[in-house]
């Protein structure tokens, strides 16, 4: 009787439920509030930022073999570029290559903002700088020989 007597006060019933709201919430919310494929992605582009090209490439593969638009995206770039701005040749079958295009082409905009990649600009570790011989314009003699 003393439990229903107390629910019949309403600044009791308003922080009961007030209690039972924030339960349901906290039992409702996934922990990290990101799908698994959401902290997938996440977790390719940090092991690409880190300088992990391989193992990013083979995260972004995965993923866009799933069917994941922007992997797809970020893993046709890298196979084609790959070599050219990051030294760098990964391996993808055509088959892979020819999905991947699919789903690019068919897709509208990216669902999420295309991360930041910055190239890895290559320089030679062993190479001096060699001093070019400045050559002269060609003197008299060439116009005296013209002459003759």
């Amino acid at each position: 009787m003393a439990f229903l007597t107390q629910m019949l006060n309403p600044a009791r019933r308003r922080q009961g439920a007030a209690v039972l709201a924030a339960t349901l919430m906290l039992i409702a919310l996934p922990a990290g509030a990101a799908n698994p494929v959401e902290r997938e992605y996440e977790d390719a582009v940090r092991s690409f930022r880190v300088g992990r090209l391989s193992e990013a490439f083979g995260q972004f593969m995965e993923l866009a073999n799933r069917g994941d638009v922007d992997a797809a995206r970020v893993a046709l770039f890298m196979h084609s570029y790959g070599p050219v701005l990051y030294g760098k040749q990964w391996d993808a079958g055509p088959q892979n290559v020819a999905y991947w295009n699919t789903l690019v082409r068919n897709s509208g905009t990216s669902a999420r903002p295309m991360p930041e990649f910055q190239p890895t600009v290559l320089t030679p570790s062993r190479t001096k700088a060699k001093p070019v011989p400045v050559r002269g314009r060609p003197g008299p003699e060439i116009a005296s020989i013209a002459r003759n």
